[in-house]
């Protein structure tokens, strides 16, 4: 049976796929004319992302602390990292304008790789010296235009399912345009499949207390980064024995 359900998952996704990437190039044309931003890509990519989970028979998602995120307001927002399917859950927070910072591989990824390119999301060559160029100079264009940025500050997946050392970069950003910071933190994205199977899973998005802005501007950055990362931990085992 689960393997049927695999199949029928997998046949939807790729007809949901084909439509929304028509869609989208659609959006991304006309944003290309008239919106630097391509907030209509951003807004339709959420629909899009949250697909993923919602036509999934035995994945249910849960979003705990929405309250605490102002639709209206800029941020620059961390999580950790444990599978390619945190792109996707990223969709569930009750923001859409955001741009992702990605490595440059994930543009290669089918459907959902596109999808990020036509969004214009910040893409980065992890470990090259222009990379944290790239997001500064990119993050601070798009946080003028009033676009959240969404940043992995582990700087790529963990293997071992822990959170580890949270860069600089997310919270060097932050302070220089004086926006808050919005930690969140993610559970189950990880083995979502077993071979043909699909594993049933109740996948987690908390958001933490947001950092203000003038409390960013005066803590170093280093300093914000064990902050937000401690944090981080102590959820992630919260939501590991709640879950």
């Amino acid at each position: 049976m689960k393997v049927i359900l695999l199949v029928i998952y997998i046949l939807v996704i790729v007809v949901w796929a084909i439509i929304s990437l028509i869609a989208m190039a659609l959006a991304w044309l006309y944003s290309l004319l008239f919106d630097k931003e391509r907030r209509p890509v951003m807004a339709l990519s959420r629909v899009v992302a949250r697909m993923v989970y919602l036509f999934s028979p035995v994945w249910r998602v849960r979003v705990e602390g929405a309250e605490k995120l102002d639709p209206k307001q800029t941020y620059v927002i961390t999580c950790n990292h444990q599978s390619f399917f945190d792109i996707p859950l990223a969709f569930f927070l009750p923001l859409w304008k955001f741009k992702f910072v990605s490595k440059v591989e994930v543009r290669n990824i089918p459907a959902i790789g596109w999808m990020l390119g036509m969004r214009g999301d910040i893409v980065i060559r992890r470990g090259t010296a222009s990379a944290a160029v790239a997001v500064m100079e990119q993050g601070t264009e798009h946080l003028k235009a009033g676009t959240s940025v969404f940043i992995f500050p582990e700087g790529t997946r963990t293997k071992d399912g822990n959170i580890h050392r949270y860069k600089d970069g997310a919270f060097r950003l932050a302070q220089e345009n004086g926006v808050a910071i919005a930690p969140c933190v993610m559970l189950g994205t990880k083995g979502l499949f077993k071979g043909r199977r699909l594993n049933s899973r109740r996948l987690v998005i908390r958001v933490l207390d947001p950092i203000p802005a003038e409390q960013v501007k005066a803590t170093p950055a280093r300093e914000l980064a064990e902050r937000v990362k401690e944090a981080s931990v102590e959820a992630l085992e919260q939501l590991k024995i709640e879950n």
